[in-house]
């Protein structure tokens, strides 16, 4: 993955284009935690083992309470996205306490792949807009709390 994480530009492009990727999502009839939670497992097969998966698939059902949350609250509280932001990056903090050394291994070469293969794989470019690579973690943890202050997420 050749981009510059640390670019402010890179970080809103990608951010706002997950929030619509979120948002075309629950456009769908089959849009709920469960199904949100089965999909986002579903894209990453043979990663995560039957032990973890509940732990797994919890995170994410969160994720799509507090990401719907904030869309539903977002004019009302003057356009605050924070809830959301927060909301992808701690899921992604939070599962990789969950996966193993391997697991980890797996998963991260996997959405490296993803990532490289976005523009030419369709299920690729589906991993590429729901999770975050670690860079992708670290650049979005690097632009929050140059703004708001370090440690700003752990709240």
């Amino acid at each position: 993955m050749n981009i510059d994480y640390q670019d402010a530009d890179f970080f809103n492009v990608d951010y706002v284009y997950r929030i619509q990727t979120f948002e075309k999502y629950l456009q769908s009839p089959a849009a709920s935690e469960e199904h949100y939670g089965n999909y986002k497992a579903g894209l990453i097969p043979g990663i995560f083992y039957a032990q973890n998966i509940p732990a797994v698939k919890s995170l994410f059902q969160k994720e799509f309470r507090d990401i719907k949350s904030g869309l539903q609250r977002y004019e009302q509280d003057n356009n605050n996205d924070f809830p959301m932001l927060k909301s992808f990056v701690n899921t992604e903090r939070e599962l990789r306490k969950v996966l193993d050394e391997g697991q980890l291994r797996d998963y991260a070469a996997f959405l490296e792949r993803s990532f490289d293969n976005q523009k030419t794989d369709a299920h690729a470019a589906a991993v590429s807009r729901f999770f975050l690579a670690s860079p992708i973690v670290d650049s979005y943890i690097f632009q929050v709390e140059k703004i708001f202050g370090k440690g700003i997420l752990d709240r």
